[in-house]
């Protein structure tokens, strides 16, 4: 990123920490900044959610800190909140995205062709989801 789109994304991550319809969490590792992740879309009245993780510190990457940040956001919406479903969405080309996904619980439920234009190059988006009885018969 550039710094005026770190600083545009940085100033919409504050947009969305405001809303009370989301939950949101820093990832730190030995005082470093590694990371959010964060449940927005939250519907009460279907019981779902949203989940997004972002990891910043390329040093950090491979040392299983997203599958871990994940399985807590998992363990908080289907424990403490109740939901019955989280679902995302993952560009398609980001294998190591995916296979942590999976490795939580989530199963691929369909695909959103050149949903996302990058570089001049259009992306899929893989959309995935895991119920709560799927997660706690997976954990």
């Amino acid at each position: 990123m550039t710094p005026g789109e770190a600083d545009e994304w940085y100033q919409e991550q504050l947009r969305l920490a405001e809303d009370a319809s989301g939950r949101y969490w820093v990832i730190e590792v030995e005082g470093t900044l590694a990371g959010v992740a964060f449940l927005h879309s939250i519907s009460d009245a279907d019981r779902k959610a949203r989940f997004a993780v972002g990891m910043f510190a390329p040093e950090l990457l491979g040392r299983g800190l997203g599958s871990e940040a994940t399985r807590l956001v998992l363990d908080h919406a289907f424990g403490h909140m109740g939901l019955h479903r989280v679902d995302l969405r993952v560009l398609a080309f980001n294998e190591p995205a995916i296979a942590c996904y999976r490795s939580c619980g989530f199963v691929e439920e369909g695909r959103e062709r050149e949903s996302c234009q990058l570089d001049g190059v259009w992306h899929d988006d893989v959309i995935m989801g895991v119920l709560a009885r799927q997660y706690s018969a997976h954990s």
